[in-house]
């Protein structure tokens, strides 16, 4: 990432190709984690509560929303430290990156957090939609901050100091 803070353009040529390969894997792991949760049945607020309905006896909630969490913040966590670098070094306004940034990571937290709500607060409605519309635009702007960083990176036309 040394790139990033050099921004000279040898650097940027040199730094090209592996940067959009692991934008193209960012894009694809996203996709899977679509395909994988609709696959679960886990696209529908019924779907998501049958997921993460806590099993007899779990009394902290539900084991496979504890194991979402700690899977879903290595994850969200990576992807956004790197797509908000990889996104300094774009041409895109500061406040689209940051709106970018600000969606994805609302999102990441409430679809980390909405599945354990109802062991925090029992009877809390809503949680299952809350999740959908979490995982929805963490994806979504996970997905639009790929596709800005695929577009800009490395490109000399429109960057001020190239």
């Amino acid at each position: 990432m040394k790139f990033l803070v050099t921004r000279a353009p040898d650097a940027l040529a040199r730094a090209r190709p592996p940067v959009r390969a692991f934008l193209a894997f960012t894009a694809l792991l996203l996709v899977a984690a679509a395909a994988q949760r609709a696959a679960r049945g886990a696209l529908t607020p019924a779907g998501v509560e049958a997921l993460y309905a806590p099993a007899e006896g779990e009394p902290s909630g539900s084991v496979a929303a504890w194991e979402a969490l700690h899977a879903g913040a290595f994850l969200y966590g990576f992807l956004l430290l790197a797509l908000g670098s990889l996104m300094a070094a774009s041409p895109a306004s500061p406040r689209l990156r940051g709106a970018l940034l600000a969606v994805s990571t609302a999102g990441a937290l409430l679809d980390l957090g909405a599945p354990l709500l109802p062991a925090l607060l029992p009877g809390f409605p809503g949680w299952a939609a809350l999740q959908l519309g979490g995982f929805a635009a963490a994806t979504l702007g996970l997905l639009a901050a790929s596709a800005v960083a695929w577009a800009g990176f490395g490109a000399a036309a429109g960057r001020p100091d190239a």
